[in-house]
């Protein structure tokens, strides 16, 4: 039986998204076209998770076992009679006949029902990939996210599977993209307050409250340093 080849002819998972906006709802649209990739990356980035080859195995391995199964009942009784020393020549002749004749008749039904199977494999690889891809492109997404960059989304290729785990993840990013840009805009506005303080107890000359805006200062420095870890646009 020929072995199906793996299926190289679907592209990689798509690049990174255009700047999406800081509303909390972000497009609900996300199949749309990405940069164009070469196609010997396409073919390294085939295989890109190992459910895709465990898959392939799998569908293998049953296609095999179908064959043999059909394979077996067909041919053990004739092979059996030939190893019979209890027939005469002229019996076994005649069931050396019936088997060349059933050789005659399964081969080319074998070679049809293996192509099918062929096809069947064929299927089911383009089918894994549509999941294995959005799969892909949710773990590069994590790890960016991860490293603090809330300003990437999830597109996915047409017909891929996994849509609304991509909406939602898009949603979740896009929320915490707008609270997080909201944080930093009153963090600007409370330093600025503070200045404003700060003039005024130096004219005033109070040493308590010019210890405790110096110390306000200084939370307020170890909290911008937070929110700028994190990267809510793009560039």
């Amino acid at each position: 039986m020929n072995h199906v080849p793996p299926v190289t002819s679907n592209p990689a998972p798509l690049t990174e998204t255009p700047p999406a906006s800081s509303t909390a709802h972000p497009p609900s649209r996300h199949h749309q076209p990405g940069a164009q990739i070469p196609r010997t990356q396409r073919r390294r980035l085939a295989f890109v998770h190992p459910l895709q080859a465990r898959i392939l195995s799998l569908v293998l391995s049953y296609t095999v076992m179908i064959v043999l199964l059909l394979a077996i009942p067909v041919f053990r009784p004739l092979m059996q009679a030939l190893d019979n020393p209890a027939l005469s020549w002229q019996e076994r002749a005649i069931v050396a006949t019936d088997l060349l004749n059933l050789h005659t008749r399964y081969w080319p039904w074998a070679l049809g029902a293996g192509t099918v199977l062929a096809i069947h494999c064929l299927h089911s690889l383009r089918m894994v990939h549509r999941i294995v891809g959005p799969l892909y492109r949710f773990k590069q997404l994590y790890r960016q996210i991860g490293e603090g960059d809330l300003s990437i989304r999830a597109i996915l290729r047409p017909h891929d599977y996994l849509t609304p785990e991509a909406d939602l993840l898009n949603r979740m990013t896009a929320q915490l993209q707008s609270r997080i840009s909201a944080s930093k805009q009153a963090q600007t506005t409370v330093a600025l307050d503070v200045e404003r303080l700060k003039e005024a107890v130096a004219r005033e000359h109070n040493l308590i409250l010019a210890t405790l805006v110096q110390q306000t200062e200084q939370d307020l420095a170890s909290l911008k340093e937070s929110l700028d870890w994190f990267k809510t646009h793009k560039g």
